[in-house]
């Protein structure tokens, strides 16, 4: 019988781009967009860095992502553009709505909404995994932690990958296009009180004061945004890791109890969001390297998830990797607020293929060129899910 995974090409698992960079001083010089940013990559530097808000600010509007955002909205997003002790405040805010993916009742609806997705690729003969399966996935999904009208998901599924980015650029229509969908959002949730978060911000206090217009924009803006992408290259990137290596699929299968700890390890390897930016206000030296005061620089997770100080052969995905202190999700308090969604997602989709998978034959894919050695991105992925013979 042919390879499974005869078409996923050999590129999707590159060597660590930052290695001798790494080894050298633990820091490089990376160019974005046409912006040059100091990137931090040792393990122990990015964790410091991300604590570090005096020398490392969170707090300007727009300059915390790569590509910076201050150009297409005129608010910031709440709340990971805050510093503490601001930043907790904003977080009480929404925390109940991100802390959905432990209440019994949605997670059995997240549950669902996975078993559903494999339930029609295994009637189906090939799927494009990434707008078929984890598209939908993550927008159904984002309906039900928003706790909103679920028809919404429809809607969401037709932006595509990005809500307001096309080929990593900042698109004008679609981030007017998004922009236009938040204020939607805002006025129905204003008349109609189970429209979930949209609703709850209407009624929300912040040091006992209401919302304004443009605060209740930041928090939706992130909400809607954040994890859109990282979402999906986590599902597609746990397929084609389960489709080239189908002795880890057998052992899931065999020790169920490994679910968690393999899905730990496929966010330390996926590192769906490579790095993320601060603004420097009083200006960074790392050795020879500099930031001018204001400028930027970057806490490359990816980088430092592949630390060989902290992580033995941290080229390898180790399902059974039991130590993995991974900053997948960031760290300290800005640590990402989705992780409980996205964690529950990964874990439900191996229980499902071990479950109800004999192997995923990939038939043709299309991977996706990235700077920071990241394995498993692809444009496309057309695979098929053969289903477990039951007795």
């Amino acid at each position: 019988m042919a390879d499974p995974a005869a078409h996923i090409p050999h590129q999707v698992r590159p060597p660590d781009p930052f290695a001798e960079a790494r080894s050298k001083s633990g820091a490089d010089v990376g160019t974005f967009h046409g912006e040059d940013l100091l990137m931090l990559l040792r393990w122990k530097d990015v964790r410091a860095a991300a604590r570090d808000f005096e020398h490392f600010d969170s707090s300007v509007r727009g300059r915390v992502p790569i590509p910076p955002e201050d150009e297409i909205r005129p608010f910031r997003q709440l709340p990971i553009e805050t510093n503490p002790p601001e930043h907790g405040r904003w977080k009480e805010i929404v925390l109940p709505y991100f802390r959905r993916p432990m209440d019994p009742a949605a997670k059995a609806e997240f549950e669902c909404i996975l078993a559903s997705r494999v339930t029609k690729a295994l009637k189906g003969s090939v799927m494009e995994m990434v707008r078929d399966f984890a598209l939908p996935v993550q927008s159904a999904s984002l309906a039900v932690l928003l706790d909103t009208d679920r028809d919404i998901a429809a809607e969401w599924q037709g932006w595509g990958l990005h809500a307001f980015r096309t080929d990593g650029k900042t698109d004008p229509a679609k981030a007017a296009r998004f922009l236009e969908f938040i204020d939607r959002m805002l006025n129905r949730g204003l008349v109609e009180p189970d429209m979930g978060l949209f609703s709850a911000l209407h009624d929300a206090r912040f040091e006992e004061r209401p919302l304004t217009r443009d605060e209740m924009r930041g928090i939706c803006h992130l909400s809607l945004a954040g994890g859109r992408d990282t979402v999906i290259n986590a599902i597609v990137g746990t397929l084609a890791h389960m489709a080239q290596t189908p002795e880890d699929l057998d052992r899931l299968r065999d020790e169920p109890s490994l679910i968690p700890v393999a899905t730990e390890e496929i966010f330390r390897v996926l590192s769906p969001l490579p790095q993320i930016a601060r603004v420097c206000p009083h200006g960074y030296e790392h050795g020879p390297l500099t930031v001018a005061p204001g400028d930027r620089a970057a806490l490359c997770w990816a980088a430092a998830n592949r630390d060989p100080e902290v992580f033995e052969s941290p080229e390898e995905l180790r399902i059974d990797r039991a130590r993995n202190p991974h900053v997948a999700f960031g760290a300290g308090t800005h640590t990402c607020l989705g992780a409980p969604m996205a964690r529950l997602l990964v874990r439900t989709l191996l229980s499902q293929l071990a479950e109800r998978v004999e192997r995923i034959e990939v038939l043709n894919s299309v991977a996706r060129t990235n700077p920071f050695g990241t394995p498993y991105l692809f444009e496309s992925f057309h695979a098929r899910l053969v289903g477990r013979k039951t007795s």
